[in-house]
């Protein structure tokens, strides 16, 4: 948390609360003046929350995109953001996040929401699937893998995830370290949650609820996340009136961005799931 906190006495955000792995962490390294709200639509996440007992501590059932119906601007002295999905979320197959479990075609983050992965592999387009795919999980083969669903699905009624992740299966013909449905069901799950859009917004929104000198830390395990961070903090380019653009010397720069981090030996080897993680420290100047 050293890379997070900078002020023991201001107030933080998390904004994936997950099972307060972090949020907890955070509350550890606060004076008793600090002060902490953490999101997450997840039901789990509502009840894990109230085990903490903290009186600076508030916990809010929203999306992270709705950062200004609680937050002000310029007042968060730092903000921490961990992507994707959260180990429980996988290990409990009634979800539907996991290709190694039986499960339904679910995938929500919040349970209340209609849109369901069912619903994407039962009614959206050959060209939707392939779309979302590519688009979300730079799957190389995702035209085949839609293909094949679709040509499944007139059949036989796609049941669960390893009905699922068994046609994603049989669709490739490039074989990898991964599981073969690693990329898919990764690309559903941000469809079904709408995690890229929320993601653009929730960052774009940060701008100005940090203080000066305060951080962003961003975990993403997608290099579409990755990219979107970075792109929303660089400087903007602004040009001559003849169209030629500023040298990057000359581009006001109001953030500083780190190099990616990534996990340690030591900390894959106890968290395997960390292997594909990238984080980076985001901070107003």
């Amino acid at each position: 948390m050293n890379s997070l906190i900078s002020d023991t006495n201001g107030l933080y955000l998390d904004c994936t609360f997950g099972r307060g792995g972090h949020s907890k962490k955070i509350l550890e390294e606060l004076s008793p003046e600090g002060r902490l709200i953490s999101f997450d639509l997840d039901d789990a996440a509502l009840e894990a929350a109230k085990s903490i007992n903290h009186k600076n501590f508030r916990f809010i059932k929203t999306n992270f995109s709705m950062i200004d119906d609680y937050v002000e601007d310029s007042s968060l002295s730092g903000i921490l953001i961990d992507c994707g999905v959260s180990s429980p979320q996988l290990d409990e197959s009634e979800r539907g996040f996991s290709f190694q479990t039986k499960g339904p075609l679910d995938m929500r983050f919040n349970q209340k929401q209609k849109l369901t992965c069912k619903d994407i592999i039962e009614n959206f387009s050959e060209k939707e699937i392939s779309t979302i795919l590519w688009k979300f999980g730079e799957e190389k083969e995702s035209r085949k893998i839609a293909k094949l669903i679709v040509k499944q699905r007139e059949k036989n009624t796609i049941e669960n995830t390893l009905d699922l992740a068994k046609i994603i299966k049989a669709a490739k013909a490039i074989k990898t370290k991964k599981h073969p449905a690693t990329k898919s069901f990764q690309a559903l799950r941000m469809a079904v949650n709408s995690e890229i859009e929320n993601l653009s917004v929730c960052l774009e929104k940060i701008k100005d609820k940090l203080i000066k000198s305060g951080k962003l830390v961003i975990i993403t395990f997608h290099s579409l996340e990755d990219r979107i961070a970075k792109r929303t903090f660089k400087p903007k380019i602004n040009f001559h009136e003849k169209d030629i653009p500023l040298k990057n010397k000359d581009v006001p720069h109001e953030f500083k961005i780190s190099k990616i981090i990534y996990p340690s030996p030591e900390e894959i080897s106890l968290n395997p799931r960390a292997r594909s993680a990238k984080m980076r420290i985001i901070e107003k100047l």
